[in-house]
Formats: C-alpha cells, sequence, structure tokens
C-alpha cells in the first residue's frame, strides 16, 4: 500500500469513528470530547485474550470505556463491536455488541448480543451508563431497530464526506 492510499484509509478510519461518535452521542461535533473519554480501536481483527486483558487493565486504571470495531469476513459491511465497560466495581467484555436505535430515538445504544446484560448507552455528560434491561427482549424483536442504527450510521458518514469532514485519528486507533 502506497503512502496516499495508507492516508486514504487513515481518512476513512477516522471519519468512521467520527460517524461513531455521532450516532452514539446522539448529535454531531463531539467527536473531540468522545475521544478523549473512550478508547476507540479500530482493527482488522477480533481481539484476542491478552488484548482483552490489557483493554480491561486499561478499563480499571483511567475508567474509560474501550469500544472495539472490527470487520468480519462474513459480513464485510457491519461493523462488529466490541465493549470493555466499567460498570461499579466491575468491568464487563462484551465481545459482540449490536446497535439499536428506537425511531424516536437521536443516540444508539450498545446491545450485547445475548440480549441479558441490558444495555450500554452514553449519557449527555458522555459517561458511559449499563442499563439493567435491554431495550428488546431478542434479537428478532430487536432487529428493526438495529437495522435503523446501522442505516444511520451509515447516513451520517455519508452526510460527514458530503460536507468535506475530516475527523483527528486518535493515536490508539493508528497502532491497532
Amino acid at each position: 500500500m502506497n503512502d496516499n492510499e495508507q492516508q486514504q484509509q487513515r481518512e476513512a478510519v477516522a471519519n468512521f469513528m467520527g460517524a461513531l461518535a455521532h450516532l452514539l452521542t446522539g448529535r454531531p461535533g463531539r467527536h473531540a470530547e468522545f475521544i478523549e473519554k473512550v478508547e476507540l480501536v479500530l482493527s482488522g481483527a477480533e481481539p484476542h485474550a491478552l488484548q482483552l486483558m490489557q483493554f480491561t487493565s486499561r478499563v480499571r486504571a483511567t475508567r474509560r470505556p474501550v469500544i472495539w470495531v472490527h470487520y468480519a469476513p462474513d459480513v464485510p459491511n457491519v461493523p462488529q463491536i466490541g465493549l470493555v465497560a466499567p460498570d461499579g466495581k466491575k468491568v464487563h467484555i462484551i465481545e459482540n455488541c449490536m446497535l439499536w436505535m428506537s425511531d424516536r430515538g437521536s443516540r444508539a445504544q450498545l446491545v450485547p448480543d445475548g440480549f441479558n446484560l441490558g444495555c450500554f448507552r452514553f449519557d449527555d455528560r458522555l459517561r458511559l451508563r449499563r442499563l439493567e434491561e435491554a431495550p428488546a427482549p431478542d434479537f428478532q424483536s430487536a432487529q428493526d431497530d438495529m437495522v435503523r442504527a446501522y442505516n444511520r450510521l451509515n447516513e451520517i458518514g455519508a452526510e460527514q464526506r458530503r460536507r468535506g469532514e475530516t475527523f483527528k485519528l486518535p493515536s490508539l486507533a493508528k497502532a491497532a
């Protein structure tokens, strides 16, 4: 990959992070603030056990959640999202979360795929909060709202590209 292709790839990664920050915070313009409060990691593959342990150590030390995103070969157009989240004295490691967004909502929630750990949502001060109940009891019930969230993520990315917005890539993402 030449320098120009690498730069284009870095810009695409940064802009994806900007779109995800917009979707999870519910409004544009909070990317830098979001990056200060959340470690976002984009990777070519799902993290292995040692990386998960490192993420857990960082979350315990900083109280900042880690969200990682990768793309699986069998579904290359759907980002696979994982979360390491502080919750009081506990740290949750959730290897597969789905985006969920109600038809009246402006921000998405992260829902663990088993629907048995509740869900995670950023409040207005960008603190990640765990809600005891998932917004739907199962995948079938959540499907329309999940499709809405992923479609909205794509729409936000397209809107950003049309406006020519660019985002700074966090140093952690460069290394991942």
